[in-house]
Order: structure tokens, then C-alpha cells, then sequence
């Protein structure tokens, strides 16, 4: 089958009135994309919002650095604290004698006073 100049011209029609229809949705859509685009007025209020916003986060960071400081101050402080008390503990250990050595000291102490028949100081 034999197209004729008459068929080709409808044919050539058709498809010039379909690709017009698709140019001009497609203008429709970039025109949307570039009103939907932040313009650069937008984009200043943005940056000083953020800027604001970071000098806000920065301020609470130098309040948490001056407190973790002072936490820090506070632990070495308590650290010392501790290693004193640990040295008069192991000092009091030193001169530490326990019960059970005691009460047999003191049976044997009680043995020879009544051996020797001297008198407790008690």
C-alpha cells in the first residue's frame, strides 16, 4: 500500500498538532519549576535564619565547654580527694590488727597471767 501526498499531509498534521500539544505542557512545566525555584531575596532570609540560628547553637556550646570545664575541675578535685583517703586507709591497715588475732592474743595473755598468778589489769 501506496501512501499518497494527501495521506502523508495528515499524517504530517497529526503529529505536528500532538508535538505542539507536548511543547506547550512542557512550557507549562518549566514555567511551575522556575516559580516553584527559591528567588535570591529567598535565599538571603534563609542564610541569615541559619546564620542566627548557628550563632544560637554556638553560644549553648560555649555554655556546655565553661560547665564540662568546671565538671572537670570538680572531678581532678575529687580524684586527689580520693587518692588521699586511699593512702590513710592503706596507712590505718598498716597498724590494722583483726578480731580473731586479738581474742587469741588476749587467751594467751590470759593463759600466762594465770600461770605466772598475776593479776589482770581489768
Amino acid at each position: 500500500m501506496m501512501l499518497t501526498k494527501q495521506d502523508i499531509n495528515e499524517i504530517k498534521n497529526a503529529v505536528g498538532e500532538k508535538i505542539d500539544e507536548k511543547i506547550d505542557e512542557l512550557a507549562v512545566i518549566v514555567k511551575r519549576g522556575f516559580d516553584e525555584t527559591a528567588s535570591k531575596q529567598d535565599l538571603a532570609v534563609f542564610r541569615t535564619e541559619v546564620s542566627t540560628r548557628f550563632e544560637g547553637v554556638d553560644k549553648r556550646l560555649e555554655g556546655v565547654d565553661k560547665r564540662l570545664d568546671h565538671l572537670e575541675l570538680n572531678t581532678n578535685h575529687m580524684s586527689a580527694a580520693i587518692d588521699t583517703i586511699q593512702q590513710d586507709i592503706a596507712e590505718i591497715k598498716k597498724h590494722f590488727v583483726y578480731r580473731y588475732e586479738f581474742e587469741d592474743l588476749m587467751a594467751r595473755v590470759k593463759y600466762l597471767e594465770a600461770k605466772l598468778g598475776v593479776e589482770s589489769g581489768k
